[in-house]
Protein backbone atom coordinates (compact mmCIF):
# COMPACT_ATOMS: atom_id res chain seq x y z
CA UNK A 1 0.00 0.00 0.00
CA UNK A 2 1.45 3.39 -1.07
CA UNK A 3 1.50 6.65 0.89
CA UNK A 4 -1.49 8.03 -1.04
CA UNK A 5 -3.59 4.94 -0.37
CA UNK A 6 -2.67 4.98 3.35
CA UNK A 7 -3.62 8.68 3.63
CA UNK A 8 -6.94 8.00 1.87
CA UNK A 9 -7.71 5.07 4.20
CA UNK A 10 -6.79 7.14 7.26
CA UNK A 11 -9.02 10.02 6.09
CA UNK A 12 -11.93 7.63 5.40
CA UNK A 13 -11.60 6.20 8.90
CA UNK A 14 -11.55 9.68 10.49
CA UNK A 15 -14.55 11.15 8.63
CA UNK A 16 -17.27 9.17 10.43
CA UNK A 17 -15.83 10.32 13.77
CA UNK A 18 -15.76 13.94 12.63
CA UNK A 19 -19.33 13.82 11.39
CA UNK A 20 -20.64 12.49 14.69
CA UNK A 21 -18.87 15.24 16.67
CA UNK A 22 -21.24 17.92 15.32
CA UNK A 23 -24.75 16.88 14.30
CA UNK A 24 -26.38 18.45 11.29
CA UNK A 25 -28.19 21.64 12.27
CA UNK A 26 -26.18 22.08 15.47
CA UNK A 27 -24.63 25.53 15.82
CA UNK A 28 -22.35 26.75 18.56
CA UNK A 29 -22.78 30.39 19.59
CA UNK A 30 -20.54 32.22 22.01
CA UNK A 31 -22.01 35.26 23.74
CA UNK A 32 -19.62 37.70 25.34
CA UNK A 33 -19.86 41.08 27.03
CA UNK A 34 -19.10 43.03 30.17
CA UNK A 35 -21.05 43.98 33.25
CA UNK A 36 -19.95 47.33 34.64
CA UNK A 37 -20.63 49.08 37.91
CA UNK A 38 -20.80 52.51 36.31
CA UNK A 39 -23.49 53.94 34.10
CA UNK A 40 -23.94 57.55 33.13
CA UNK A 41 -26.68 59.59 34.69
CA UNK A 42 -27.69 63.13 33.95
CA UNK A 43 -26.33 65.61 36.47
CA UNK A 44 -28.90 67.19 38.80
CA UNK A 45 -30.89 69.75 36.83
CA UNK A 46 -30.09 68.18 33.45
CA UNK A 47 -32.45 65.16 33.52
CA UNK A 48 -35.56 67.34 33.11
CA UNK A 49 -34.09 70.36 31.42
CA UNK A 50 -36.02 73.26 29.92
CA UNK A 51 -34.35 75.23 27.14
CA UNK A 52 -35.94 78.66 26.66
CA UNK A 53 -35.93 79.39 22.91
CA UNK A 54 -37.26 82.92 23.41
CA UNK A 55 -39.89 85.04 21.67
CA UNK A 56 -39.61 85.57 17.94
CA UNK A 57 -41.70 87.63 15.54
CA UNK A 58 -43.35 85.68 12.72
CA UNK A 59 -41.63 87.99 10.23
CA UNK A 60 -38.27 86.46 11.30
CA UNK A 61 -39.63 83.05 10.29
CA UNK A 62 -41.50 84.25 7.20
CA UNK A 63 -40.24 81.71 4.67
CA UNK A 64 -39.55 77.98 4.79
CA UNK A 65 -36.06 77.37 6.19
CA UNK A 66 -35.88 80.66 8.10
CA UNK A 67 -34.50 80.17 11.60
CA UNK A 68 -34.40 81.95 14.92
CA UNK A 69 -31.06 82.51 16.64
CA UNK A 70 -29.27 79.51 18.12
CA UNK A 71 -29.75 78.96 21.85
CA UNK A 72 -26.91 77.01 23.48
CA UNK A 73 -27.55 74.28 26.04
CA UNK A 74 -25.56 71.45 27.51
CA UNK A 75 -26.15 68.07 29.08
CA UNK A 76 -23.82 67.13 31.93
CA UNK A 77 -23.35 63.44 32.65
CA UNK A 78 -21.87 61.86 35.78
CA UNK A 79 -20.73 58.38 36.79
CA UNK A 80 -19.81 57.31 33.27
CA UNK A 81 -17.53 54.36 32.57
CA UNK A 82 -14.16 55.13 30.95
CA UNK A 83 -14.33 55.85 27.23
CA UNK A 84 -16.60 58.26 25.45
CA UNK A 85 -20.31 59.04 25.23
CA UNK A 86 -22.74 60.54 22.78
CA UNK A 87 -26.41 61.49 22.89
CA UNK A 88 -29.29 60.47 20.63
CA UNK A 89 -32.40 62.65 20.75
CA UNK A 90 -35.83 61.27 20.00
CA UNK A 91 -39.28 62.78 19.88
CA UNK A 92 -42.17 63.33 17.51
CA UNK A 93 -40.82 64.23 14.10
CA UNK A 94 -42.12 67.23 12.19
CA UNK A 95 -43.10 67.04 8.51
CA UNK A 96 -39.36 67.45 7.91
CA UNK A 97 -38.30 64.20 9.66
CA UNK A 98 -34.98 65.46 11.06
CA UNK A 99 -36.80 68.20 13.01
CA UNK A 100 -38.74 68.03 16.28
CA UNK A 101 -42.48 68.72 15.96
CA UNK A 102 -44.26 71.06 18.33
CA UNK A 103 -46.42 69.51 21.07
CA UNK A 104 -50.14 69.09 20.45
CA UNK A 105 -50.81 71.87 22.98
CA UNK A 106 -48.81 74.41 20.94
CA UNK A 107 -50.73 76.94 18.89
CA UNK A 108 -47.98 78.21 16.56
CA UNK A 109 -48.08 76.79 13.06
CA UNK A 110 -45.62 75.88 10.31
CA UNK A 111 -42.67 75.85 12.70
CA UNK A 112 -40.53 73.11 14.28
CA UNK A 113 -37.50 72.89 16.56
CA UNK A 114 -34.06 72.17 15.17
CA UNK A 115 -31.38 70.62 17.40
CA UNK A 116 -27.77 71.15 16.45
CA UNK A 117 -24.63 69.52 17.76
CA UNK A 118 -21.67 71.32 19.28
CA UNK A 119 -20.35 71.86 15.75
CA UNK A 120 -23.57 73.80 14.97
CA UNK A 121 -24.60 71.27 12.33
CA UNK A 122 -28.13 69.88 12.36
CA UNK A 123 -28.46 66.80 14.55
CA UNK A 124 -31.35 64.83 13.11
CA UNK A 125 -33.64 62.98 15.47
CA UNK A 126 -32.46 59.39 16.10
CA UNK A 127 -28.89 60.33 15.07
CA UNK A 128 -25.96 60.19 17.45
CA UNK A 129 -24.17 63.37 18.44
CA UNK A 130 -20.41 63.67 18.26
CA UNK A 131 -18.57 61.61 20.87
CA UNK A 132 -17.22 63.31 23.97
CA UNK A 133 -14.45 61.76 26.06
CA UNK A 134 -15.35 60.92 29.65
CA UNK A 135 -12.93 62.56 32.13
CA UNK A 136 -11.07 60.69 34.89
CA UNK A 137 -13.90 61.41 37.35
CA UNK A 138 -16.54 59.83 35.05
CA UNK A 139 -17.99 63.17 33.91
CA UNK A 140 -18.79 64.42 30.43
CA UNK A 141 -20.44 67.57 29.12
CA UNK A 142 -22.11 67.55 25.71
CA UNK A 143 -22.93 70.88 24.09
CA UNK A 144 -25.85 71.53 21.78
CA UNK A 145 -27.88 74.34 20.23
CA UNK A 146 -31.59 74.63 19.48
CA UNK A 147 -33.65 77.04 17.40
CA UNK A 148 -37.01 77.41 15.71
CA UNK A 149 -37.17 76.75 12.00
CA UNK A 150 -40.02 77.54 9.59
CA UNK A 151 -41.10 74.34 7.86
CA UNK A 152 -43.21 76.26 5.35
CA UNK A 153 -44.05 79.85 4.53
CA UNK A 154 -46.40 81.91 6.69
CA UNK A 155 -45.61 80.80 10.25
CA UNK A 156 -48.50 81.59 12.56
CA UNK A 157 -48.04 83.02 16.04
CA UNK A 158 -48.67 81.12 19.25
CA UNK A 159 -47.02 78.95 21.85
CA UNK A 160 -44.28 76.78 20.38
CA UNK A 161 -43.20 74.03 22.78
CA UNK A 162 -41.62 70.67 21.95
CA UNK A 163 -40.39 67.70 23.97
CA UNK A 164 -37.37 65.55 23.26
CA UNK A 165 -35.96 62.57 25.09
CA UNK A 166 -32.29 61.73 25.06
CA UNK A 167 -30.50 58.41 25.22
CA UNK A 168 -26.89 58.08 26.36
CA UNK A 169 -24.61 55.98 24.15
CA UNK A 170 -21.40 54.48 25.66
CA UNK A 171 -18.20 53.64 23.78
Amino acid sequence: MGKTEKAGLLLALMLPGLASAASLGEINIQLRGNVVDLSCVAAPGDADKTVQLGRWATKQLATAGSTSSLVPFSLRLMGCPPGSVSITFSGRAASVPSLLALDDGSSAGNVAVEIRGGDRQRLALASESQDVVVDNDGNATLRFFANYIAISDNVTAGSADADATFMINYY
